[in-house]
């Protein structure tokens, strides 16, 4: 496979990795959430249990006039939410939304009353009549009357711990709760609550999007530029910078020959290469042959 080939297989490659990475990133879900949920009461109570859930995130409550958040061991809230109608927060069920539960108060246990005794001398009272000056909208405002009575300044303030207060909407940090301790949120003037909400934090395991998107984005780009080349003849481009390299080797060689100061010239002579000298032997002392008999008489013949 050439090389040429391998670029181009690597820029398909890339355009499906980049492909891939642009469509989870425009289908990763948001870090910052808000998990929100309607009510209806005067009071709404986040236990300790969920408290601890929240740890650092926000709890939200709007409303109408003043709304007063208080805090309580879970033993005096239960014995005050025992006269009062609220909405408790239970739970998370999904990112977006928050579980909730009504609160009814206790009613009062009632006494039996003694049986009536029945004298002969009681004779029965007569029934009052209504006053025709009394409109039937007298008890209806009154009722209201009372609703507008701070719900909190009638119950003793012993214990309650902290306690915030805000206009039209309260946003408190959970961890700024006391550990252990009961949430209770409510309106001052009686008036109900419309919404809770907690803000949230998650976790989204998207720390391989980026990096998918670049690898993509760069074996496109390399595909691209393999997929341009092919169709220019690169041949006499190659040519002619082959030829270039020749002649300037040649005019190197050139330079070297006519300058012989130079480094090239005595590297190419072997002028860095150490001077091996050999020292003389002397000449080893002839012996006579073995097999030449000597020669006693010079002058005489021999037969």
């Amino acid at each position: 496979m050439s090389l040429r080939t391998t670029a181009l297989v690597a820029g398909v490659i890339g355009v499906l990795l980049l492909a891939a990475g642009l469509i989870a990133e425009s289908q990763r879900p948001p870090r910052d959430v808000t998990a929100s949920a309607s009510v209806d009461t005067a009071v709404v109570v986040y236990e300790a249990e969920m408290i601890a859930f929240a740890g650092d995130s926000r709890i939200g409550v709007s409303g109408d006039g003043v709304i007063v958040a208080v805090t309580a061991r879970p033993v005096d809230a239960e014995a005050w939410l025992a006269e009062h109608s609220a909405a408790r927060v239970s739970g998370l069920p999904s990112w977006e939304s928050l579980s909730t539960e009504a609160l009814d108060p206790v009613a009062p246990s009632t006494s039996p009353s003694p049986s009536p005794s029945t004298s002969a001398s009681a004779s029965p009272e007569p029934e009052e009549e209504p006053s025709p000056s009394a409109s039937p909208s007298a008890g209806a405002e009154e009722a209201a009357a009372a609703d507008a009575v701070d719900i909190l300044a009638a119950t003793s303030q012993d214990h309650w711990r902290a306690d915030w207060r805000g206009e039209g909407r309260l946003s408190i940090k959970a961890s700024d709760v006391p550990p252990g301790e009961t949430l209770v949120i409510v309106s001052e003037d009686g008036s109900p609550l419309t919404d809770t909400d907690l803000a949230l934090t998650r976790d989204v395991d998207d720390g391989w999007i980026t990096p998918l998107i670049w690898w993509g984005a760069f074996l496109t780009a390399v595909g691209v530029v393999a997929l341009v080349l092919r169709f220019i003849d690169l041949r006499p481009a190659q040519a002619r910078g082959e030829e270039w390299m020749a002649k300037r080797q040649r005019a190197g060689d050139d330079e070297a020959d006519r300058s012989p100061g130079t480094r090239r010239s005595r590297r190419a002579k072997g002028e860095h290469l150490p001077d091996a000298s050999l020292e003389d032997e002397p000449p080893s002392p002839t012996a006579p042959s073995p097999t030449a008999p000597a020669d006693d008489h010079p002058g005489e013949e021999r037969p």
